[in-house]
């Protein structure tokens, strides 16, 4: 690692220790909050659980074990741990799923009518490959709910498999990926959140998949051309899930910062990211234009990016969805330019208005609000809508403070992980974890503020907490 790069990290943990211990200790207080309202027996039971899973796991792995069994097992249980989650509870499409859902049977119908001019989908097309998605689903199954969370629960084990993968490549240590498939088997948002009906669980694997092909070109285990390859999958999430620039620009400052090759190698790389990622969400974007599906392109609706900046600045609510804010583009008649324009203005007001002392406590309260949450409000989007007679497992209700102690460990390890320069400094990939980490927490300071955007990069998480500890006999190969 050369100074400067050397320089950049030291940068990174000095600013991550304070920020992630931000979180650490919000965490914690949420959840001496929780055991203040009461433990639940089924939360006791999960921890008993767990910890005898964790014992097993070391026993079998403690001395010579099969890994492809131990990994079967752990990927078979995370597999029907999800299928009971779905069976448990008749999750319905709420909130903006239900439209999206609704919109997909419209679509089925011949009735494009959500994608142009002012429609739903037209305001927020991001959402328009969700929406054919759930339409294909409905016209071959007949109960397509359920195939969906069918699917969401493969989907979600798949993300055990990427995280076993990539945990092997960046610490080269097959006991310590074995852990790390095994936490992500039971990590409670990818478990809640498969009875949601939203596009994260679509994207996720796509975005670990992308990650683990770059580890692999980072590490000169895979030729350069395969970072196509990396970035069409990251494309193909980006599709369900429209953030995912900022894994984008995470790659390049890698590549740029760490990156072992010439500049002008490191440009042909960048270029091949750039070209893997554009030009799948460029044609496809345009040729649901040619059909005459869309109106607008994937990237840019009938409503300016700029009204989720606005909603994010308001002090009052948080920086979350709020009426007054939703209702600008309806006090305009969704004139784009004039609607941009009053958005504009009303942020510049309130950031050059605001005492700066004030406005400092708002986005710091923002951002550890964006990150607090134990399940990522995955129980509470399963749940809502939902009779109590279609409730089977309320886990909002019976185990609420076994994940958010879940939740406080990964936190811990992963803060740990922080002092233990072993990893930050002599093993420059996790560092790409920590830049993703900074985009993302960034970008939800300044646009609308929901506890389930993070949910779409919760696995960082799991990497990170595997910082801790490396000299202790758990990791030990």
């Amino acid at each position: 690692m050369g100074s400067s790069a050397r320089n950049f990290t030291k940068f990174i943990n000095i600013a991550l220790k304070v920020l992630i211990s931000l979180i650490v200790i919000s965490s914690f207080i949420k959840l001496i909050d929780y055991c203040k309202n009461g433990i639940q027996p089924f939360n006791i039971a999960m921890t008993l659980v767990f910890i005898g899973l964790a014992v097993l796991l070391y026993i079998k792995t403690r001395d010579k074990y099969n890994k492809k069994i131990v990994l079967s097992l752990i990927l078979l249980g995370a597999l029907l741990i999800r299928i009971a989650w779905i069976l448990s509870i008749n999750s319905r499409p709420i909130s903006d799923f239900r439209i999206i859902y609704e919109s997909g049977s419209h679509f089925l119908e011949g009735s494009y009518g959500a994608f142009k001019g002012t429609g739903y989908i037209a305001r927020f097309p991001h959402l328009t490959v969700l929406v054919l998605y759930f339409a294909f689903i409905q016209k071959f199954f007949a109960y397509p709910l359920m195939v969906i969370k069918i699917f969401n629960a493969l989907f979600s084990t798949l993300n055990v498999l990427f995280i076993y993968l990539i945990a092997k490549e960046v610490f080269n240590n097959e006991r310590k990926a074995l852990w790390g498939a095994f936490i992500t088997a039971l990590y409670p948002p990818l478990i809640t959140y498969v009875a949601v009906y939203c596009t994260e669980n679509i994207a996720i694997p796509f975005y670990l998949a992308s990650v683990y092909y770059f580890i692999l070109v980072m590490k000169h285990k895979k030729k350069d051309t395969w970072l196509l390859f990396s970035a069409l999958l990251l494309s193909i999430g980006n599709l369900f899930r429209m953030v995912a620039p900022v894994m984008v620009i995470a790659y390049l400052m890698y590549l740029f910062i760490y990156g072992e090759k010439k500049l002008k190698d490191k440009g042909k790389s960048a270029l091949y990211i750039l070209g893997g990622f554009l030009i799948p969400l460029i044609l496809v974007s345009n040729l649901l234009r040619v059909l005459d599906i869309t109106e607008f392109q994937l990237w840019k609706g009938s409503e300016p990016s700029w009204t989720s900046v606005l909603k994010g600045t308001n002090i009052e609510h948080g920086g979350r969805w709020n009426e007054e804010d939703a209702a600008l583009p309806d006090k305009y008649d969704g004139d784009y330019e004039k609607v941009e324009k009053a958005a504009k203005e009303v942020i510049r007001h309130r950031l050059t208005s605001t005492p700066k002392g004030e406005l400092a406590k708002f986005y710091a309260r923002k951002y550890i609000f964006q990150w607090i949450e134990g399940d990522f409000s995955g129980t509470y989007w399963a749940k809502e809508g939902v009779e109590e007679k279609d409730i089977k497992l309320d886990l909002e209700k019976n185990a609420v403070v076994y994940m958010q102690m879940f939740y406080c460990i990964l936190l811990f390890l992963a803060y740990k992980g922080l002092f233990n320069k072993k990893q930050y400094l002599d093993n420059p990939i996790i560092n790409l974890f920590y830049i993703i980490f900074c985009g993302y927490g960034l970008l939800y300071l300044i646009t609308e503020s929901q506890d389930r955007y993070s949910f779409i990069v919760c696995w960082l998480f799991l990497i990170l907490a595997l910082t801790a500890g490396e000299r202790t006999k758990l990791w030990k190969d």
